[in-house]
């Protein structure tokens, strides 16, 4: 069934109830009524949107990742800085993803920047989830002091810094696995790359060696 814009037709909800609700997970059961009438209970969880950023170092242009236990999978995973954006009274919702990547990018590396620029905005899974995630990329990052983790959550990040490409060539031959949000990052960081007029110049170099890559 369509609707007037030729799209398939919205959902019609009938009521919802909150099943599960704490501070990291929400889950509610929509009682729901598609175009064609089927009438059908669905689950939503609902988040607050999330961030990824992609920090280079300032002197070595190196990608700065983490590697952290992840118990969904029961083993440590290497990945990128990321975390929950926190619902900022006053920002937009692109400034609130903003300040969180570069606050999540002090607590778990210890590495700060003047900026970070948006890169991707994507939906993690629109069928069960409500939220966004944002992926930005921070050049000219420097150490400015010590990891901020939240012990009483059995947070800890190893800091890990990898030449971006070589991270591009393992994901592509198999030889690295990541969370699919950062695999799909990390390739529209390496587009953002190639294409933005206003790098740093330290990160020239770092442009040429991804369109090596990528174009041969």
């Amino acid at each position: 069934m369509l609707d007037h814009n030729n799209r398939p037709q919205k959902w019609e909800v009938l009521s919802s109830q909150t099943r599960v609700k704490d501070q990291w997970i929400d889950v509610r059961t929509d009682k729901c009524r598609a175009a064609n009438g089927d009438i059908f209970d669905y689950h939503v969880l609902t988040y607050n949107d999330w961030v990824n950023v992609l920090p280079f170092e300032a002197e070595t242009c190196k990608l700065i990742l983490v590697d952290e236990y992840r118990h969904g999978i029961g083993a440590p995973v290497l990945g990128l800085v990321g975390g929950a954006v926190d619902k900022e009274d006053g920002l937009q919702a692109e400034e609130a993803a903003r300040a969180a990547a570069l606050r999540e990018m002090r607590e778990e590396t210890g590495f700060s920047a003047n900026n970070a620029v948006l890169a991707l905005k994507s939906m993690p899974n629109p069928a069960l989830q409500n939220n966004w995630v944002y992926t930005y990329v921070a050049f000219e990052a420097t150490d400015t002091g010590a990891q901020a983790f939240d012990e009483r959550l059995g947070e800890f990040c190893l800091t890990v810094k990898r030449e971006f490409v070589d991270v591009l060539r393992d994901i592509s031959t198999g030889n690295l696995h990541m969370q699919a949000m950062h695999v799909a990052a990390l390739w529209s960081a390496a587009q953002h790359i190639l294409k933005a007029n206003d790098l740093p110049h330290s990160a020239h170099k770092l442009r040429d060696d991804v369109r090596t890559f990528l174009l041969g």
